[in-house]
């Protein structure tokens, strides 16, 4: 047992070692849109802007508050009498309190604007989590795009090296000049120039992920391809386009303009008000009084029915904002299927035709240079041709998962709830 407990404590210690690197999930899109689901600062700022609309609407359908009022009245200013509280009828100390009643129908009212407050908060944070995603997921295909093309210059690389150690062989066996060892040599450093420069690439783009992920967003990513499903067909986008939650939101603008109209509406009723009161005189006898005041709204013409035409014209407002809203969303929805179809097309012709093309023209090269009939510059014309064709089929490829995840966003209702157990 002596024996093996060093071993095992070596083991464990590699374990250690190694833990979070094995332990640590990928940063796959889905995983990534769970993290910037789960740890948001911006949602849980409009959570609490949902919350404080509900109490608002339930605060919005109470009365007033009622109103105590005291003091001294009728007190003696000048003669002989001069600041006597006794020798003098009127003089009174006087205590009361007021409530006002606005109509029920206007509390009624004022209570279902909030409520539509509250809807138009519930609906912007809903949008909110639908645009995070959207936008986590256009900065995640950044960091994939500079990955997938940094693989692709590495691969690159490890061919370039490989051609230079057989330049060199053939230089040292007299078969081939210098001048192609340089050339191949040139070659092979601006290929790790490529590199370098894509490094940098996708620094900035985990420095611009890790807006929503924070550190999170230099975990490694996943092989293969981003898992997006295919868009429905266009016209099914278009007919839910009006149940999108970004038109629910014009929607819930176009219930609160009206619910203001319907309160520039009461504002022709009387409200009232009571207000009671109990006045003591130190020498004399004690009195209570009531007092009924009443709101007389007989000036309309430059108050209310100004007040009434203001909103009218912003209910209208909110309406035209709403059908502007909808054709921006279908013309989005138009772009973006469209160019999610052609950029399928042109992928496409990269994989059946130009791709095999450039592969069969390096081999082409490849042995016509060994066989003495052929350069090595165009050998390496070559593989930088296919290295181009590879990054230009990457750019298409980005481009399309680009228009899937704007076709995805539009044809949302709710935000997947992929938020459960996700530890960055």
């Amino acid at each position: 047992m002596s024996r093996i407990s060093p071993l095992l404590r070596a083991l464990g210690a590699l374990l250690l070692l190694s833990g979070p690197a094995w332990a640590e999930e990928p940063l796959s899109l889905p995983a990534a849109r769970r993290i910037a689901l789960d740890r948001q600062p911006l949602l849980e700022a409009e959570a609490h802007q949902v919350d404080a609309a509900r109490a608002t609407a339930v605060a919005a359908r109470q009365l007033p508050d009622p109103v105590l009022k005291g003091g001294v009245s009728d007190l003696t200013a000048t003669g002989d009498n001069i600041g006597t509280l006794t020798r003098q009828n009127d003089t009174q100390f006087t205590v009361g309190i007021s409530q006002a009643f606005p109509r029920a129908a206007k509390r009624r009212l004022r209570g279902e604007r909030a409520d539509a407050e509250s809807e138009l908060a519930e609906r912007r944070l809903i949008t909110d989590r639908l645009r995070l995603e959207r936008e986590v997921g256009l900065a995640w295909l950044d960091v994939w795009k500079a990955h997938e093309a940094r693989a692709l210059a590495q691969r690159s690389e490890r061919e370039a090296q490989l051609q230079l150690d057989a330049v060199q062989l053939a230089y040292a066996s007299g078969r081939k000049p210098q001048a192609e060892v340089r050339e191949a040599r040139v070659a092979l450093e601006l290929l790790r120039d490529d590199l370098a420069r894509l490094e940098q690439d996708d620094w900035h783009a985990r420095s611009q992920l890790s807006r929503w992920l924070g550190d999170a967003a230099w975990r490694p990513l996943p092989d293969g391809p981003p898992p997006l499903p295919e868009p429905p067909p266009l016209g099914a986008l278009l007919e839910g386009l009006r149940s999108h939650p970004h038109l629910d939101i014009t929607s819930a603008e176009v219930a609160v303009a009206a619910a203001d109209v319907r309160l520039a509406k009461q504002a022709y009723q009387s409200d009232f008000s009571v207000e009671v009161g109990y006045g003591h005189r130190p020498a004399f006898s004690d009195y209570v009084n009531l007092q009924v005041s009443v709101d007389l709204p007989v000036f309309t013409a430059n108050r209310q029915d100004r007040g009434l035409a203001a909103r009218q014209s912003e209910l209208l407002r909110a309406e035209a904002l709403r059908e502007d809203s909808y054709r921006e969303h279908a013309a989005e929805a138009r772009l973006n299927h469209g160019d999610w179809t052609r950029l399928g097309a042109r992928l496409a012709h990269f994989d059946d035709s130009i791709l095999p093309e450039a592969d069969a023209r390096i081999e082409a090269a490849r042995l016509a240079w060994g066989a003495g009939s052929g350069s090595l510059s165009e050998v390496l014309a070559a593989r930088r041709a296919a290295l181009d064709a590879r990054l230009r089929r990457l750019d298409l490829e980005t481009d399309r998962s680009r228009h899937a995840l704007q076709l995805r966003y539009l044809a949302a209702r709710e935000p997947e709830s992929e938020s459960a157990g996700v530890t960055p």
